[in-house]
């Protein structure tokens, strides 16, 4: 049984979910707002107007000694009128963290505010197959969400699902998520799926699976959740700097993750944690960044359809059936960099340095999204793509490149990453978390000029010059800091009679237009540009003073250049692979600067060699008497990275393999080595204190991602003795040891949220 649904979701008419407040802010206490009902309500009613038609509050309660306190919660919204998203599972319910089906029931009979449903971080990354068919293949996650996305559908409630990393494309994909998949096509208006772009692995293959459900009509609706705890865990501090990681995080780049979204046609925006959403200390993070962007695309609806996001898609990939992880890795083989060699994506997107930049920004500006759809797409679906890839299909990654070259063809827009859909033009600063300056070079609707008020007796008019390709204007007030459209509809001539006029009043004029101009210069850090590729901006406002100034909305100019962010780059053009902004910096006249440059020198021969998974080379730097603090030695070093690299367990597991379906071994490792502080330093010793911090993935079924984590439940500042042999400088010591043959063994069981 389905209801229709209680909200309207479409490009038209975006959702925005806010995480609730949950406890008062130091500013809400001050203002005697201190139980959490309260501060709730009253937040709500702070929410700007514009934005609050499109949005909904969410909570949970899935534990059961929390279901009075959302009860709480909910009499309190229901009285307010705030429409409610009510989250009923997180992570895996191991820890009774799921809320029972008929308690959500009784929840949803009880408070009709309740106008969706949400699953978050649940692991569907689960590769079986069973003979009696789908329905004996599913696991408990599965299980639960078809319950909830039937319940939801039954009371007209939408079904938001936040899943990270790369669940979206094991739900496309594998056997035991089938009865799974078909329920969320018979459901499509109800579900949405989220990227949730948290934690620093394997952005892309979650953005674009979740695409490919949209894309193919698995779902009516796609969305972006976009979170702080991306920054935190993935380690960054300030920009520029690693460890430890904070929730601090850039606002634009709250910003930057909706767009990436909107590029691709997602119309569903969520935000976490709660304390960038309200007022308090984070709060500038929405009223400058989210808000401002999000206005943006109710006001213009930049929002592209899915006729208009296929336009611009050339390229797809199509997932197999996956019954066993051995099946999985094929397709980890093309599309992820950091469970596998990711060759499609390296070659299109591309990978910096995935240690100071956790990618989920493209690379390259010639690539635009590339669909991954899933195992049941319809043939006349995978017809309307000029190409698909399928797994096998590219053996490296420069026939991955030359595949790709053949659909997307050059573009001249400078470096950062730019994409076109719809009426959508989007251009990007391509780092994460490190400072390049990227040129921008893009072909924006041409703006109206000579815009003036003039006294024509009875009355004040507006006029314009004309441009050749100019379809239409419309006019705009600035009247106290609010901009207004005086024209109802677009207008065809090049004068407008003003109909009321105050001193203050300005006046501006945008053209829909085809005539262009150029927009070109350089993004720098977590900047990025935002344009309606049919609609100009807006011309300079104009007053009765016969002043002109220029009022640009959040995306429509360059940012400007300041002093701090060129000292950044400077600082981080000097940086080798081993140094962040947080390194100290070694001065010219520092005794001992050859011996630190020498060890630094040393120091990236070492991380590219554990990066490249080659024991010998990775032995070189270890001095033959190396000694750990409990006696160990070289010999057990060499021990520890055999037991850890897939390719040295191979020959005693390869047997395994169609039994098991994988191999409890890692592989494409990413190596954080950056210096903190230099020790005791002679001519024969050096001393340096550096974060070092590896993952790697392609392991077994390790839930929730097959990544191994070194050192895992331990600090990852380690200090390294180096000492000069006729070899060069060599590893003496490393206190605490970076890796020892038992950091391996919590990652060798499997357990997959059954």
């Amino acid at each position: 049984m389905k209801a229709p649904l209680k909200v309207t979701i479409s490009p038209s008419h975006p959702l925005l979910i806010l995480m609730s407040p949950g406890g008062p802010s130091a500013e809400m206490a001050a203002q005697g707002f201190r139980d959490e009902e309260a501060v709730m309500v009253r937040c709500w009613e702070l929410l700007d107007d514009e934005v609050k038609p499109y949005t909904t509050v969410h909570f949970g309660a899935t534990r059961g000694d929390n279901f009075a306190h959302a009860d709480r919660l909910l009499k309190a919204a229901q009285a307010a009128g705030i429409p409610v998203t009510l989250q009923t599972q997180t992570d895996n319910a191991n820890i009774q963290d799921a809320m029972p089906p008929e308690t959500a029931r009784r929840f949803l009979d009880r408070y009709p505010c309740i106008v969706g449903l949400q699953i978050d971080e649940a692991s569907q990354r689960t590769f079986v197959n069973h003979g009696g068919g789908p329905e004996y293949s599913m696991g408990r996650n599965a299980r639960y969400a078809r319950d909830i996305i039937r319940l939801a559908a039954e009371y007209g409630c939408f079904m938001s699902w936040q899943l990270m990393r790369d669940n979206w494309a094991a739900i496309g994909c594998s056997a035991d998520n089938e009865a799974l998949y078909d329920a969320i096509c018979e459901h499509s208006e109800y579900v949405i799926p989220m990227h949730e772009m948290n934690c620093e692995f394997s952005k892309f293959i979650n953005h674009l699976a979740c695409m490919g459900l949209w894309l193919t009509g698995a779902t009516q609706q796609w969305g972006i959740e976009a979170q702080s705890w991306y920054w935190y865990d993935c380690g960054y501090n300030k920009p520029g700097t690693c460890e430890p990681g904070t929730l601090e995080m850039p606002g634009e780049l709250y910003a930057i993750m909706f767009l990436l979204g909107v590029s691709a046609g997602a119309s569903v925006f969520s935000v976490e944690p709660p304390t960038d959403n309200w007022p308090g200390l984070g709060h500038w993070r929405f009223t400058e960044w989210i808000a401002p962007v999000f206005k943006r695309l109710i006001r213009e609806h930049l929002i592209p359809s899915r006729e208009e996001v296929l336009a611009a898609t050339p390229l797809a990939y199509h997932l197999p059936r996956c019954e066993r992880p051995v099946d999985y890795h094929k397709v980890l083989a093309d599309l992820d960099f950091d469970h596998g060699e990711g060759r499609l994506i390296r070659a299109t997107y591309g990978v910096f340095d995935r240690a100071r930049d956790a990618e989920f920004i493209p690379n390259n500006p010639r690539y635009g999204w590339i669909p991954v759809l899933p195992a049941k797409t319809p043939e006349s679906l995978l017809s309307r793509f000029p190409r698909v890839i399928r797994p096998g299909d590219i053996q490296s990654v420069e026939e991955a490149r030359n595949v790709a070259e053949e659909e997307f063809p050059l573009v001249d827009r400078g470096q950062a990453w730019s994409v076109k859909a719809g009426r959508l033009l989007f251009a990007v600063n391509t780092h994460e978390n490190w400072y390049v300056p990227e040129s921008v070079k893009l072909s924006v609707p041409l703006r109206p000029d000579g815009v003036r008020l003039e006294d024509a007796g009875a009355a004040v008019l507006l006029r314009w010059n004309r441009h050749p390709g100019d379809r239409a204007y419309r006019v705009w007030r600035l009247r106290e800091g609010v901009e207004r459209c005086l024209t109802a509809e677009p207008i065809q001539e090049t004068e407008y009679r003003i109909p009321e006029l105050a001193g203050n009043d300005s006046y501006s004029v945008s053209a829909i237009t085809d005539a262009t101009e150029p927009v070109s210069g350089t993004l720098h850090l977590h900047q990025f540009l935002l344009f309606d590729c049919r609609e100009s901006r807006r011309s300079e406002w104009t007053s009765l003073s016969g002043e002109s100034e220029e009022h640009f909305r959040i995306g429509e100019s360059l940012p400007v250049e300041t002093d701090e962010i060129a000292r950044a780059e400077a600082r981080a053009r000097q940086c080798s692979p081993v140094e962040d902004l947080a390194s100290p910096q070694v001065a010219k006249n520092d005794p001992w600067a050859r011996q630190k440059r020498e060890v630094i020198e040393t120091m990236v021969g070492w991380k590219s060699a554990v990066e490249s998974e080659e024991i010998s080379r990775i032995m070189a730097f270890y001095a033959e008497d190396y000694r750990e603090a409990d006696g160990r030695t070289r010999e057990t070093v060499e021990v520890a990275f055999r037991n850890l690299f897939r390719r040295y367990v191979m020959d005693r597991f390869e047997p395994f393999i169609e039994e098991w379906g994988a191999v409890p071994g890692w592989q494409f490792p990413a190596l954080r080595l950056l210096i903190r502080e230099w020790g005791e330093i002679s001519s024969q010793a050096v001393e340096v204190s550096a974060i070092a911090h590896l993952w790697a993935g392609g392991g077994p079924e390790l839930e929730p991602s097959d990544m191994i984590i070194i050192p895992f439940g331990r600090p990852s500042l380690i200090t390294m003795a180096w000492k000069w042999t006729s070899g060069g400088w060599k590893l003496a010591t490393t206190t605490p040891p970076f890796l020892q043959v038992e950091d391996t063994a919590v990652f060798r069981f499997r357990y997959q949220g059954w």
